[in-house]
């Protein structure tokens, strides 16, 4: 009697446990949908819908470079900045990880350079670099930001001295 007992209370701790536990399709989806956010991202970069970021993006947003301003309304400005001197901006992922609550996503953006960067008169022409960007989510949205951008490559190629 006393193995039943013990059997029963082991089969409903592991019940327990395994309903608190994500399922793989769970974590698949989950995943996806921290991947998704990249993409929109993405999306509304391209058709300067800046607009829409709070879709996926949070009021309280942290900025961590130091060129952008905080919250929702520094990236809207931010973007808007960027695509003004870049008008047909596009992007390309290139990888996106997701590990917990981040999401890393390595992208090259092309895009013609038509105003005036870092003091740097518009050139014209029509460049590409790469970026990785890292982001922390919360509730289906980012909420903190870091990048690394190759800055020496872009500004190679729009530079006109010789």
């Amino acid at each position: 009697m006393r193995y039943v007992k013990v059997y029963v209370l082991l089969f409903g701790l592991f019940f327990s446990f395994s309903s608190c536990v994500p399922t793989p399709n769970t974590h698949t989806a989950e995943i996806e949908k921290k991947k998704a956010l990249v993409s929109t991202f993405i999306q509304l970069i391209e058709a300067k819908a800046f607009s829409r970021f709070g879709e996926i993006i949070a009021d309280d947003y942290q900025q961590h470079n130091p060129m952008v301003k905080q919250g929702l309304a520094g990236i809207q400005e931010g973007a808007s900045w960027f695509s003004s001197i870049f008008p047909d901006l596009s992007a390309s992922i290139d990888e996106v990880l997701v590990e917990g609550d981040l999401v890393v996503a390595r992208i090259t953006w092309t895009g013609t350079h038509s105003e005036e960067l870092f003091g740097i008169p518009a050139s014209g022409m029509k460049v590409s670099w790469t970026g990785t960007d890292w982001w922390r989510t919360r509730d289906d949205k980012f909420v903190e930001h870091w990048d690394v951008v190759d800055w020496s490559h872009l500004m190679n190629q729009i530079s006109t001295e010789e």
